[in-house]
């Protein structure tokens, strides 16, 4: 009598579990079903990739750091304190850094402008990274990287 009042009490539990998770669940909406409007999303790895410039860019770069290389190398080797060889290196990687990025600012500039002109055109508020997307929004990639395109050949 005792085992069929808990396996009662046990069912009795589980359904009322079972119910109250139903009803919430039911409560959500699915986040595809609900547009969102004014919303795009931009690979910018894609865009940056793939801006006019940054071939030329990746090889000024590649430049920058055999030159900071051999710089190091060559004040390094006159230098017999390990401790300032160690300061020495870490100098050039510091000037190297901040060289690399005066040559990458102008294209991430140029990029955002794209998109905040791609956006502006669309009517869109806000424009996301779609590696942070799950679902939903207007995929302006493409559209970016045609506008960047047209503002490099009128550069010409």
């Amino acid at each position: 009598m005792i085992l069929k009042k808990s396996s009662f009490l046990c069912a009795a539990m589980l359904l009322f579990v079972l119910a109250v998770g139903s009803v919430s669940f039911a409560a959500q909406k699915p986040a595809a079903t609900v547009p969102v409007e004014g919303v795009g999303v931009i690979d910018i790895d894609e865009v940056v990739n793939k801006h006019p410039g940054m071939a030329n860019a990746r090889q000024q770069a590649a430049n920058l750091s055999r030159q900071k290389e051999n710089e190091a190398k060559a004040a390094a080797d006159k230098e017999s304190d390990q401790a300032k060889k160690a300061q020495i290196i870490q100098q050039k990687r510091m000037e190297l850094v901040k060289e690399q990025q005066a040559l990458m600012d102008p294209i991430y500039r140029e990029c955002q402008q794209a998109a905040r002109d791609v956006a502006a055109k669309q009517n869109l508020t806000l424009v996301l990274n779609k590696s942070i997307v799950l679902i939903g929004g207007t995929d302006i990639t493409q559209d970016v990287i045609q506008q960047l395109a047209k503002v490099a050949a009128t550069k010409k």
